[in-house]
């Protein structure tokens, strides 16, 4: 005599019949009438799938119960759902409907938490059960591309033999993926500790057991400084340069008015009666030569001190190496050349 498979239905039958109390109580006459419907709805496939399953009709009665399960996920649904997910060969529906049986049924029904159990333990010798684990919590977690929920998940991820892509994402947060080779029967975990987003691009990578390690981005903000402050300090000093190229040439014309002053000088007389015109261009080249010369030298302290301040923020920003290393900045002044020295070891 063939046997049926066991089927508990009649718990539940009252449970998806029965609304909940305190909802009859506050629902409006148009939801309650609603909610009467699908669960008459949810019923009559139930039964349905009942019925189809005692013919051993089980593609038809997989078909009764999902519909069902869509109109109330009932546990004793998901018992139903993964027996004949599990005579489908349905491995990893099985175990994911019968799992959450077990979590959800009351201790009280002793047998058919046996009987889920047993079935259970078929459908997980055939499948990978894999624990995720996520930090931090509210991630959401991916297998090949498609969502199995968040974090923390309540029930392991069940997985047919073969490979997959185990991944993790949060807003706010680096993604990250896993590759993993499922095995029948195995057990394992992946563990993800999501980072925070860094505030430029980054090239990410899976990292040991299952993490996404950053590669560090390049440092947009540092290269404009030591950029500009390059350019600032390139500045100065060729200001200062051409500044005491001038410099020199009115302390020439200086020297060119005063020899010929003193050459008019006969009757040794003082400028500006020598000659007013001379004397006045000798004072005005004069001027201009103390002026240059000053502007030249604020140029070169303005453009040194950038150049040093940047150079010092390029090796401070630079990653730190073995060995020491140290600078040393020296202005060029002269009346015929300028410029800064610097020297050190990197």
């Amino acid at each position: 005599m063939k046997k049926r498979p066991l089927l508990w239905c009649w718990s539940v039958a009252v449970a998806l019949i029965s609304p909940v109390a305190g909802a009859q109580q506050t629902a409006t006459p148009a939801v309650a009438e609603e909610t009467d419907a699908l669960t008459d709805k949810a019923r009559q496939l139930y039964e349905e799938g009942r019925q189809a399953a005692g013919a051993g009709k089980w593609a038809d009665a997989h078909a009764s119960f999902l519909a069902a399960w869509a109109i109330k996920p009932h546990y004793q649904i998901a018992s139903n759902l993964g027996v004949t997910c599990l005579k489908l060969g349905r491995n990893r529906e099985a175990a994911e409907y019968l799992t959450r049986y077990l979590r959800e049924a009351p201790a009280t029904k002793v047998k058919e938490r046996q009987s889920a159990e047993a079935s259970l333990r078929e459908a997980l010798a055939k499948v990978a059960s894999v624990t995720v684990q996520v930090a931090p919590q509210g991630a959401v977690v991916t297998v090949d591309g498609t969502t199995v929920g968040k974090a923390p998940l309540a029930d392991p991820v069940f997985l047919d033999p073969g490979k997959h892509e185990i991944g993790a994402r949060l807003d706010g947060h680096v993604p990250g993926t896993r590759p993993f080779v499922a095995a029948a029967g195995g057990i394992d975990k992946v563990v993800f500790q999501l980072e925070r987003t860094p505030a430029s691009g980054v090239v990410v990578g899976p990292g040991p057991g299952g993490t996404t390690t950053p590669i560090p981005p390049r440092d947009d903000v540092r290269t404009a400084v030591l950029v500009g402050g390059g350019v600032v300090a390139g500045v100065g000093v060729g200001a200062g340069v051409l500044l005491t190229v001038l410099a020199n040439g009115r302390a020439g014309d200086a020297r060119r008015l005063r020899a010929e002053v003193v050459a008019e000088d006969k009757e040794h007389r003082k400028c500006p009666a020598v000659n007013p015109q001379k004397c006045e261009d000798l004072s005005d080249a004069v001027d201009a030569r103390v002026t240059l010369s000053n502007s030249a030298l604020w140029s070169f302290v303005a453009g040194g001190a950038v150049g040093v301040g940047t150079l010092i923020y390029g090796l401070v920003t630079m990653e730190s190496a073995a060995t020491s290393r140290s600078v040393r900045v020296t202005p060029l002044l002269g009346p015929q050349a300028a410029g800064i020295s610097a020297s050190g070891s990197f």
